[in-house]
C-alpha cells in the first residue's frame, strides 16, 4: 500500500511544480557557493545544504497538505482501508528524497565530491523537517499560520548554527536533529570519533520517532485516524 501511496505522491509533486523549485534553488545555491573561496566553501555547504535545500521540504510538505486540504483530497483518501502510518510516511519520504537529491546535487555541484556521512544525515534530518512540516501543517486551518509556526519552529531548529559558527557555545542546541545533521555533513572537513558518530546517529534514530509520533498524533487529533 505504501508504494502507491508513494506514486501518488510523486506524480502529485511533478503536477505542482515540486521538482522545478528544488531544481532552482539546488542551481541558485552551487552558483552562490562556486563564487566563495574553497576554504569558506567547505564550511559553509554543510549550512546551505542544512537548510536549503533540506529545510525547504519543512515548507514544501506543509504547502502539499494544505493544498490536498483546499482540492478535497485528504477526506477520500482516509475513508479507505489507507493506514495512517502509511499515508504519513509516504509523504515524508517522498518529500525527503527530493530534499535529498537537491542536497546531494549541491554539494556534487560546488565541492565535487560525495560524503557518505553526510549522506546519511542529509536524508535523516530530510525526513525529520518533513514529518515536523506534517505535524504543523495538519493542525493548521490557513496558510499564513502554518508558515508563522513553522518559522518559529525553524528558528528553533537552526539554533545549533550558533555554536558551528562559534558565536555561541551552549550544550543544549546538541540535542537538537539539526546538530547531529550537521556534524555528519561537515564531517569531511572537520572529522570526529567514532563515538560522536554513534552519538549523532542515535540523536537522529531518537528524532525520527519523535518527530513521527508528533505527525501521527497531530493527524489523530484533527479527526484522520
Amino acid at each position: 500500500m505504501i508504494w502507491q501511496l508513494m506514486k501518488q505522491d510523486f506524480r502529485f509533486q511533478a503536477r505542482h511544480g515540486f521538482y522545478i523549485v528544488y531544481a532552482f534553488v539546488s542551481l541558485f545555491y552551487i552558483i552562490i557557493l562556486r563564487w566563495m573561496p574553497v576554504d569558506v566553501r567547505d564550511d559553509v555547504a554543510p549550512v546551505i545544504v542544512l537548510m536549503d535545500p533540506a529545510a525547504v521540504g519543512f515548507f514544501i510538505v506543509g504547502a502539499g497538505v494544505l493544498l490536498e486540504r483546499s482540492q478535497g483530497v485528504l477526506d477520500p483518501i482516509f475513508v479507505t482501508p489507507i493506514r495512517l502510518q502509511d499515508y504519513i510516511w509516504s509523504k515524508a519520504i517522498t518529500l525527503a528524497l527530493l530534499g535529498f537529491v537537491s542536497g546531494e546535487v549541491v554539494l556534487i555541484g560546488s565541492l565535487g565530491r560525495l560524503n557518505w556521512l553526510g549522506s546519511i544525515g542529509l536524508y535523516a534530518i530530510s525526513v525529520i523537517m518533513s514529518l515536523f512540516g506534517l505535524a504543523l501543517a495538519v493542525r493548521a486551518k490557513t496558510v499564513n499560520i502554518f508558515l508563522m509556526k513553522a518559522s518559529l519552529a525553524m528558528i528553533m531548529l537552526l539554533l545549533p548554527l550558533l555554536s558551528y559558527f562559534h558565536l555561541v557555545s551552549h550544550s543544549i542546541f546538541s540535542v537538537l536533529p539539526t546538530a547531529a545533521a550537521l556534524r555528519l555533513l561537515s564531517s569531511s572537513s572537520a572529522p570526529f570519533s567514532l563515538f560522536e558518530g554513534i552519538l549523532a546517529a542515535a540523536n537522529l534514530c531518537l528524532w525520527l520517532v519523535i518527530a513521527f509520533q508528533l505527525a501521527y498524533k497531530a493527524y489523530e487529533h484533527t479527526g484522520y485516524k
